[in-house]
Protein backbone atom coordinates (compact mmCIF):
# COMPACT_ATOMS: atom_id res chain seq x y z
CA UNK A 1 0.00 0.00 0.00
CA UNK A 2 2.84 2.13 1.17
CA UNK A 3 4.69 1.21 -2.31
CA UNK A 4 1.69 2.39 -4.41
CA UNK A 5 1.52 5.77 -2.65
CA UNK A 6 4.85 6.48 -3.05
CA UNK A 7 4.70 5.48 -6.91
CA UNK A 8 1.74 7.99 -7.14
CA UNK A 9 3.33 10.69 -5.36
CA UNK A 10 6.10 9.92 -8.01
CA UNK A 11 4.23 10.15 -11.33
CA UNK A 12 2.54 13.27 -10.06
CA UNK A 13 5.51 15.03 -9.03
CA UNK A 14 6.89 14.27 -12.42
CA UNK A 15 3.99 14.79 -14.64
CA UNK A 16 3.14 18.20 -13.09
CA UNK A 17 5.93 20.02 -14.09
CA UNK A 18 5.62 18.65 -17.84
CA UNK A 19 2.06 20.19 -17.61
CA UNK A 20 3.76 23.44 -18.52
CA UNK A 21 6.83 22.67 -20.46
CA UNK A 22 7.38 23.70 -24.23
CA UNK A 23 6.97 21.17 -27.18
CA UNK A 24 10.45 21.56 -27.69
CA UNK A 25 11.05 19.70 -24.49
CA UNK A 26 9.81 16.25 -25.91
CA UNK A 27 12.74 14.98 -25.69
CA UNK A 28 12.89 15.28 -21.49
CA UNK A 29 9.33 14.14 -21.56
CA UNK A 30 10.51 10.99 -23.28
CA UNK A 31 13.41 10.54 -20.72
CA UNK A 32 10.90 10.85 -17.73
CA UNK A 33 8.64 8.57 -18.93
CA UNK A 34 11.31 5.99 -19.07
CA UNK A 35 12.68 6.93 -16.12
CA UNK A 36 8.83 6.47 -14.78
CA UNK A 37 8.51 3.18 -16.46
CA UNK A 38 11.77 1.62 -14.69
CA UNK A 39 10.42 2.94 -11.52
CA UNK A 40 7.31 1.37 -12.01
CA UNK A 41 8.79 -1.53 -12.79
CA UNK A 42 10.97 -1.73 -10.11
CA UNK A 43 8.35 -0.88 -7.61
CA UNK A 44 6.21 -4.07 -9.16
CA UNK A 45 9.52 -5.83 -8.50
CA UNK A 46 10.20 -5.15 -4.95
CA UNK A 47 6.25 -5.30 -4.19
CA UNK A 48 6.38 -8.87 -5.79
CA UNK A 49 9.41 -9.82 -3.42
CA UNK A 50 7.54 -8.54 -0.56
CA UNK A 51 4.42 -10.63 -1.09
CA UNK A 52 6.45 -14.16 -2.23
CA UNK A 53 8.39 -13.07 1.52
CA UNK A 54 5.11 -12.43 3.08
CA UNK A 55 3.35 -15.67 1.44
CA UNK A 56 6.34 -18.03 2.94
CA UNK A 57 6.17 -16.43 6.43
CA UNK A 58 2.95 -17.31 6.52
CA UNK A 59 3.14 -20.87 5.50
CA UNK A 60 6.44 -20.96 8.38
CA UNK A 61 3.94 -19.74 10.38
CA UNK A 62 1.05 -22.38 9.26
CA UNK A 63 3.77 -25.13 10.17
CA UNK A 64 4.98 -23.92 13.58
CA UNK A 65 1.29 -23.34 14.75
CA UNK A 66 0.34 -27.26 13.64
CA UNK A 67 3.87 -28.44 15.23
CA UNK A 68 3.00 -26.93 18.68
CA UNK A 69 -0.60 -27.71 18.35
CA UNK A 70 0.24 -31.14 17.94
CA UNK A 71 3.15 -31.65 20.52
CA UNK A 72 0.69 -30.01 22.93
CA UNK A 73 -2.02 -32.72 21.93
CA UNK A 74 -0.03 -35.67 22.65
CA UNK A 75 1.15 -33.99 26.36
CA UNK A 76 -2.42 -33.59 27.28
CA UNK A 77 -3.95 -36.99 28.27
CA UNK A 78 -7.77 -37.10 27.10
CA UNK A 79 -10.14 -37.66 30.48
CA UNK A 80 -11.78 -41.18 31.12
CA UNK A 81 -15.18 -40.36 32.58
CA UNK A 82 -16.90 -43.25 34.31
CA UNK A 83 -20.79 -43.43 33.81
CA UNK A 84 -22.51 -43.39 37.48
CA UNK A 85 -25.52 -45.56 38.37
CA UNK A 86 -26.61 -46.09 34.97
CA UNK A 87 -29.47 -48.50 36.00
CA UNK A 88 -31.30 -45.68 38.34
CA UNK A 89 -30.91 -42.90 35.74
CA UNK A 90 -32.31 -45.16 33.06
CA UNK A 91 -35.04 -46.02 35.42
CA UNK A 92 -35.61 -42.46 36.19
CA UNK A 93 -35.65 -41.41 32.67
CA UNK A 94 -38.15 -44.53 31.52
CA UNK A 95 -40.86 -42.93 34.33
CA UNK A 96 -40.58 -39.58 33.28
CA UNK A 97 -41.14 -40.89 29.64
CA UNK A 98 -44.19 -42.61 30.81
CA UNK A 99 -45.26 -40.43 33.47
CA UNK A 100 -44.63 -36.67 31.50
CA UNK A 101 -47.54 -34.95 33.17
CA UNK A 102 -47.01 -36.59 36.88
CA UNK A 103 -43.35 -36.27 36.98
CA UNK A 104 -43.63 -35.93 41.18
CA UNK A 105 -43.92 -39.96 40.53
CA UNK A 106 -40.66 -40.26 40.07
CA UNK A 107 -39.07 -38.14 43.07
CA UNK A 108 -38.25 -41.29 44.55
CA UNK A 109 -36.50 -42.70 41.41
CA UNK A 110 -34.54 -39.27 41.70
CA UNK A 111 -33.83 -39.18 45.04
CA UNK A 112 -31.98 -42.54 44.97
CA UNK A 113 -30.32 -41.85 41.54
CA UNK A 114 -29.04 -38.49 43.31
CA UNK A 115 -28.21 -40.12 46.09
CA UNK A 116 -26.08 -42.72 43.85
CA UNK A 117 -24.54 -39.70 42.41
CA UNK A 118 -23.48 -38.04 45.37
CA UNK A 119 -21.80 -41.34 47.00
CA UNK A 120 -19.65 -42.12 44.11
CA UNK A 121 -18.54 -38.95 43.29
CA UNK A 122 -17.05 -38.73 46.72
CA UNK A 123 -15.85 -42.33 46.10
CA UNK A 124 -14.39 -41.11 43.28
CA UNK A 125 -12.49 -38.02 44.93
CA UNK A 126 -11.38 -40.34 47.88
CA UNK A 127 -9.25 -42.28 45.45
CA UNK A 128 -8.11 -40.60 43.20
Amino acid sequence: MLCCLFLCLSLFSYFLPLLFLPLSQAKQLETREKELASISSFYKEQLEILEKKNLDNYKQTADQYNQAATKAEAHIRPRQTVSLCTELQAKVLQCYGENPQQTLLCSSLAKQYMTCVQQAKSSLKNHG
